[in-house]
């Protein structure tokens, strides 16, 4: 099924226009329809931590500060859909949709019925509510993430890469990614060990790819020294490669934060795209 919803969170700064522009990039492809999405906090959910001893009018002016902060946000969230639409040109089509609640929450109620989630690039200095929302479209929806780099592609099919592992995690990842795949002017699977792997992984891969009618070229890297996740982005960038589909969070979180794992680290540091299923 081609994808014909990509969802796209908003927060009313500067990296909403990296968001937009790589939602507009996704969205061509297939003329698909672009929804961003403004959460609107709830001033009452901040209340309880100011005690019982608040009075009515300090109350009201927290809310009404919250209220005229979350006002100037969506105003320059709206302002970024407006440039972004315009440099898109006349398709695809994008819809403006504001709600109030928590910000995860409601990213991950919207991103359950979208085929595609775009999320402007993290890193590790983020606020834990931009991460948190992240991780919860990824590991609680099941639906593609596309991390966007500083500077968005503008053809996300060009040159794909696929991180390849043999998994159930990175066999989901190409399986969502066929219809961009189907797009690519060149696929390449790249796979990280220091000594040569099982090629019963890789020719499976190969044969499904076939099936398709795909073909694709195959790399083995050596990391060295290096982490899996640091060779594999270095490797992916080195290759040109347009956007690099991978299996997000193959382990548990808690096993990927004590491992160092390979989702983490790409996500924080990530120079190109990435096509991301839990």
């Amino acid at each position: 099924m081609l994808p014909a919803k990509i969802l796209a969170p908003l927060t009313g700064g500067k990296r909403d226009a990296t968001v937009l522009a790589s939602a507009f990039a996704a969205a061509k492809l297939f003329d698909a329809h672009v929804i961003a999405l403004f959460v609107r906090p709830d001033p009452a959910e901040a209340m309880p931590f100011f005690g019982e001893g608040v009075s009515g009018a300090v109350a009201q002016e927290i809310i009404d500060a919250a209220k005229e902060a979350a006002d100037t946000a969506a105003a320059a969230a709206k302002s970024s859909l407006d440039a972004a639409a315009k440099d898109a040109g006349a398709a695809p089509a994008a819809e403006w949709r504001e709600v109030q609640g928590n910000f995860a929450d409601q990213v991950v109620q919207a991103s359950l019925l979208s085929d595609l989630v775009v999320f402007g690039p993290l890193s590790e200095r983020d606020k834990p509510g931009l991460t948190e929302a992240f991780e919860a479209a990824l590991l609680e929806t099941g639906r593609p993430v596309l991390l966007s780099a500083h500077a968005p592609a503008k053809n996300l099919a060009r040159r794909i890469a696929i991180g390849w592992n043999g998994s159930k995690c990175c066999a989901h990842a190409v399986i969502e990614a066929l219809p961009y795949l189907e797009k690519a002017e060149t696929i390449e699977i790249f796979t990280v060990g220091k000594e040569p792997r099982d090629e019963t992984d890789t020719a499976d891969l190969i044969e499904y790819l076939k099936a398709h009618r795909l073909e694709a070229m195959q790399t083995r890297i050596d990391p060295g020294e290096r982490a899996v996740g640091e060779a594999l982005l270095a490797a992916a960038v080195s290759s040109d490669a347009s956007m690099l589909v991978l299996g997000g969070y193959g382990h548990t979180r808690l096993r990927e934060m004590f491992a160092g794992g390979v989702t983490r680290h790409v996500v924080s540091h990530a120079d190109i795209p990435l096509f991301l299923v839990h």
